[in-house]
């Protein structure tokens, strides 16, 4: 059913956007990807490979690079098979090493950036942070919402904002995510400019704001749980 009310009845494909639409995905694929993977592809590898899908998002990894060329040709016909094909501009073979650590390196999968650094002890490990289109659509989401409802009373404006603020930590919360921070700063900007256009005078200064938001327990990010 679409958003008029429309009902339509595909034979082929699943609803953009759909609960169902990911389980459908999950059952097609485990079939169609997850057990040719494990029997035919990973078993064939001298070196390591493994697979981490999520609906119809998946990364495979490879030790050595041969394995994850000839996998690279192997995939889109896998996938005619079941009537399906890749994303040419989300398809690619991508260097992820641990012995070459950068941010040159990263990569992005369900709305990270994974890349490899060296921690505070001189260690390489991987690390995620928000993906830069999903961090600016938040920052905007929450622009466009705030300009459209800044005339409600604090009693209601505050508390919606809270729980949209929330759901952006809840979702991205990783260890060493920084843009967590990044966002949260924005929407405090975002508070006080919007907040001083409910009339022509501009009231609330920053020491208000801050009383504002710690009346309301505004959430950081080390506190949005």
């Amino acid at each position: 059913m679409e958003r008029d009310g429309t009902v339509i009845h595909p034979h082929t494909g699943t609803p953009q956007g759909g609960v169902i639409s990911p389980i459908l995905a999950n059952i097609y694929l485990h079939y169609g990807v997850d057990l040719w993977f494990e029997r035919s592809i990973k078993s064939q590898c001298r070196g390591q490979a493994h697979i981490i899908r999520f609906a119809d998002d998946f990364v495979c990894a490879f030790q050595y690079k041969d394995e994850a060329e000839r996998f690279y040709r192997t995939l889109p016909k896998r996938l005619a098979k079941f009537g399906l094909a890749v994303a040419p501009e989300k398809t690619c073979i991508h260097r992820f090493s641990r012995f070459h650590p950068s941010r040159k390196t990263r990569f992005t999968f369900l709305g990270f950036e994974f890349y490899w650094e060296p921690d505070t002890k001189g260690t390489s490990r991987v690390w995620r942070r928000t993906a830069r289109k999903k961090l600016q659509a938040g920052i905007k989401a929450s622009k466009d919402w705030l300009k459209s409802n800044r005339h409600k009373p604090l009693k209601e404006l505050m508390p919606t904002m809270i729980r949209k603020v929330r759901g952006h930590y809840n979702y991205f919360r990783a260890v060493g995510n920084s843009s967590l921070w990044t966002f949260y700063k924005e929407v405090v900007g975002l508070l006080h400019k919007w907040l001083n256009r409910r009339s022509q005078r501009r009231g609330l200064t920053w020491e208000s704001l801050k009383r504002v938001l710690a009346i309301y327990a505004f959430p950081t990010p080390n506190q949005g749980k």
